[in-house]
């Protein structure tokens, strides 16, 4: 159909109510292929409805992004690979989830499940197929996770009321929250990772969800070590997570999953939710919560962690630049500019939260970080290309010194003073080049383009 009509399926074993206005316009820009496969499921008879975040997200009047969308129905896995042939993937079967192709999107189409035992601390023992919508959403995390939708029928079901959850900004479990944490110990991490839903102030924890992460906290060594990470770069990721970090050693969660580190001074917590730091990305926050500990700390956490190089390599990076500051003198913000490219405003806006908290890297800086901050804002656009202005034989036809790591370091340290002062001209490098001792001496010490 394509008259925008919704099918009704099997109708839920649980009361309803109609969805709120605007949840109703929500309703009416959902994407068509969504519409398409709804439809076919409840054209069968299937039982149908919208779940997940994208049903939270929609009742708290955020519709202003792209919903991920998840669909949970009484179709098992097996009748949905038949049914929907080589538009459905089964991307985890065992678990009732089959990845759906729409025109636009993919979407995770889920069986309604009741589970049994959670022995291993994170996935149950048995999972049976089942047609309770009531069921399949008691055994959700929290309550603003276990609302859905029957979007042909209009009709919002929320048995564990997180809407008013959602209007108290209170992150509470589904049932007992000591059940709930120890049959998944994961829920821990994402527990703190849900504080973070806006950028107005952190949420709360119920009191009774607090007290299940304080006492299943050790069940997280039954998580792999990825899922601590996944969770862990999301809580960075968005606002308060400095303020997520000093609860999450309150109640001792932080040291189950970095076991080698120190404790993060509080200052260096309410440093990292400054506004100084609002740009930094995850990995570079992350730099910054160990800013205090030497990097080798932070590079064991992360390998503990299992991260990806190209993530230990930005976080280390960030981790080693952020221990110094520049001079104010303009050649040499011009080679930490070079150097540090994007992220050299991003440095010093993080030195400057640092210091507003009373985080003082350096007992024996040059400067201030407000003189280097003074001086970088008067800095004049530099002139001189990214790109040396020489090459090798230019150096080679002029010094005599033949092709090797000699002629190598004697490009860099031209390069460098290229930068430092500013050169755009080739004539000012040959003036340059001849006021160089580079006839004698250790090549290695030569200054090289490098910070610091």
């Amino acid at each position: 159909m394509g008259d925008g009509t919704w099918i009704a399926g099997m109708e839920a074993d649980l009361p309803g109510i109609d969805v709120p206005a605007h949840l109703t316009q929500w309703l009416a820009t959902l994407p068509e292929d969504l519409r398409e496969i709804v439809n076919q499921l409840c054209s069968e008879g299937y039982g149908v409805w919208l779940v997940g975040g994208a049903v939270r997200d929609a009742v708290q009047g955020r519709t202003d992004r792209a919903p991920d969308i998840d669909i949970a129905t009484s179709c098992t896995p097996d009748e949905m690979l038949s049914l929907f042939g080589d538009r459905a993937v089964p991307t985890g079967v065992e678990f009732g989830t089959v990845t759906v192709k729409g025109r636009t999107q993919h979407y995770e189409v889920t069986t309604l499940r009741s589970e049994s035992l959670y022995r291993d601390g994170r996935h149950p023992e048995h999972v049976r197929w089942g047609r309770s919508l009531r069921e399949d959403l008691s055994r959700r995390d929290f309550t603003v996770n276990s609302m859905a939708i029957d979007v042909a029928r209009k009709q919002l079901y929320d048995p564990f009321d997180g809407q008013n959850d959602l209007a108290q900004r209170c992150i509470r479990a589904v049932g007992e929250a000591m059940l709930r944490c120890e049959e998944d110990a994961l829920r821990i991490l994402r527990a703190y990772r849900f504080l973070s839903r806006d950028s107005v102030a952190l949420w709360t924890l119920s009191a009774s969800l607090r007290t299940a992460v304080r006492h299943h906290r050790e069940r997280l060594g039954l998580v792999a070590v990825e899922r601590h990470w996944s969770e862990f770069k999301k809580i960075l990721s968005n606002p308060f997570c400095g303020a997520i970090v000093s609860m999450m050693q309150d109640d001792g969660v932080f040291s189950v999953v970095f076991a080698t580190s120190e404790q993060i001074s509080r200052p260096l917590l309410r440093a990292l939710d400054d506004e100084h730091l609002s740009g930094l990305s995850a990995m570079q926050r992350l730099a910054v919560l160990f800013i205090e500990q030497p990097t080798a700390t932070l590079l064991n956490e992360m390998r503990n962690l299992r991260s990806s190089r190209d993530e230990q390599r930005k976080a280390a990076t960030f981790h080693e630049h952020l221990q110094h500051l520049p001079s104010t003198h303009p050649g040499a913000l011009r080679v930490f500019s070079y150097v540090l490219s994007q992220t050299a405003p991003l440095h010093l806006a993080a030195r400057k939260g640092l210091s507003i908290h009373g985080v003082d890297l350096e007992e024996n800086a040059e400067a201030s970080i407000h003189d280097v901050l003074s001086a970088w804002e008067n800095l004049p656009i530099r002139k001189s290309p990214d790109a040396c202005l020489v090459d090798g034989h230019w150096l080679m036809q002029r010094t005599g010194i033949d092709q090797g790591m000699r002629l190598g370091h004697l490009k860099n340290w031209v390069h460098r003073l290229q930068i430092e002062q500013d050169l755009h001209r080739l004539e000012d490098m040959e003036r340059l080049l001849n006021l160089l001792p580079f006839q004698h001496g250790d090549a290695t010490d030569w200054p090289r383009l490098e910070f610091p």
